[in-house]
């Protein structure tokens, strides 16, 4: 395994970071994949209501919870999520059900998967930690939840919409997630040390 790949959550670091080769267990961590997916049920609920994808702190969640928790339980959890949806538990912002893949919002959830794996392999390399990093890297994520939904967007109603109804609007307010996220992250990796 590449020395640079590190594996272990921030919840791991900082509840365990005063045993110095204590994991967390398989239980506990299932039990972060399953709040870690109840976070991202939440964010979608937080929801201004436009036309034809909402604007949800979903993408926020994905951003925080790949560079926070890593590759594994990041894609775990957002994996649990689309599940919990496609199998029509209301987990989405108006909904579930495996109709709504194939909708204008579809995409955007591929997208986060997408997004999780990418984030959270760039997160256990240690690109959370530091600002500049943890910026192109959310960078990096958000333009592969934009690339999916947009293309998926762009089969159901024409690029030109596509990108007028689903990027124009939501590129300040992501930027400011981003912005937000990146601030956030450091700090937050900053309390695992001893």
């Amino acid at each position: 395994m590449d020395d640079k790949v590190f594996r272990v959550t921030w919840i791991e670091s900082f509840l365990l970071r005063d045993k110095a080769d204590a994991k967390f267990s398989i239980v506990t961590n299932v039990l972060t994949v399953i709040f870690c997916s109840l976070l991202l049920i939440l964010s979608a609920k937080i929801k201004v209501d436009l036309y034809p994808v909402p604007m949800t702190l979903q993408p926020l969640a994905i951003l925080m919870i790949a560079m926070l928790c890593g590759r594994n339980i990041a894609v775990s959890s957002v994996s649990l999520y689309l599940f919990q949806g496609m199998i029509g538990l209301p987990v989405f912002a108006y909904g579930g059900g495996l109709p709504y893949f194939m909708g204008p919002t579809g995409g955007f959830l591929f997208g986060f998967l997408a997004a999780a794996l990418v984030l959270g392999e760039l997160a256990d390399r240690g690109w959370g930690k530091l600002f500049i990093k943890s910026i192109l890297a959310m960078l990096i994520g958000m333009f592969m939840i934009y690339f999916f939904g947009i293309l998926q967007l762009s089969f159901l109603k024409g690029f030109s919409f596509s990108i007028i109804e689903s990027l124009s609007p939501f590129m300040i307010g992501d930027l400011y997630k981003i912005i937000l996220a990146a601030l956030l992250i450091p700090q937050i990796w900053k309390l695992t040390k001893k």
